[in-house]
């Protein structure tokens, strides 16, 4: 989800309170030395920056306010780890905004897209759309990983699958909270009303990021960080 509108000072100042510290972590944690010692994490990093850029292209607006689309954090964060996961969101937020701007300057009028070109709503879609979705997915995994039923498909599809279509409600209910809190009127009023969008997301969001959590262990395990063969593949 990304907003529309540029936020009041209120949901703006809150939404960076929570995100600078977060992000600064994610950084401190992130495992540079393994990423920097292997060519394909490189690669798939930046792979995945773009990719998900360009999957974001693909958002619905509702009343202008709010630009719902397809998240696929669940799956970056089981294949990455929660540090990466949160940087790639936040680089990918970025490359949206990119990749955005071609878009707006086809007549080459290039007041309009600097216009356009608003990064104030970077916290917000920041700590909507990476942190929430990501942290619920760094605690389905915690859970599966302390539960006693030792089977693949509690990761693929218990984390994939049906940890990726909670983390919609989850977006959804932060997000009316964060609104709420902050007094933006306007955009609590979208997001209660449509609700019912981030409810529809969820079977699509969950199959699509259980499919690729699946393809991605059976076919590439070592480059899943979070995927324990040890455990899952236990006697």
């Amino acid at each position: 989800m990304n907003l529309l509108l540029a936020p009041n000072p209120l949901l703006f100042w809150l939404s960076a309170a929570i995100a600078l510290p977060i992000l600064l972590l994610a950084i401190r944690h992130a495992p540079w030395r393994q990423v920097l010692m292997s060519q394909s994490r490189q690669h798939a990093l930046f792979a995945t920056i773009l990719a998900l850029a360009l999957l974001w292209l693909l958002q619905v607006s509702v009343r202008d306010t709010l630009a719902i689309h397809p998240l696929l954090m669940t799956v970056t964060a089981m294949v990455f780890g929660w540090s990466l996961a949160t940087i790639i969101g936040a680089l990918a937020l970025v490359a949206l905004e990119i990749y955005q701007e071609p878009l707006h300057a086809i007549s080459l009028d290039w007041d309009v897209a600097i216009a356009q070109f608003d990064l104030r709503t970077l916290p917000v879609d920041f700590c909507l759309s990476i942190v929430v979705p990501v942290s619920w997915a760094w605690c389905v995994l915690w859970l599966v990983d302390r539960w006693k039923f030792k089977n693949p498909f509690t990761y693929f599809w218990g984390v994939g699958f049906f940890g990726a279509m909670l983390s919609c409600i989850w977006l959804g209910l932060a997000a009316m909270l964060l609104f709420a809190i902050t007094g933006s009127e306007v955009q609590l009023a979208t997001a209660q009303e449509h609700f019912i969008v981030f409810v529809l997301m969820t079977f699509p969001e969950g199959f699509v990021n259980g499919l690729i959590a699946t393809v991605m262990t059976v076919l590439y395990p070592d480059m899943v960080k979070t995927y324990r063969d040890d455990w899952y593949l236990k006697d």
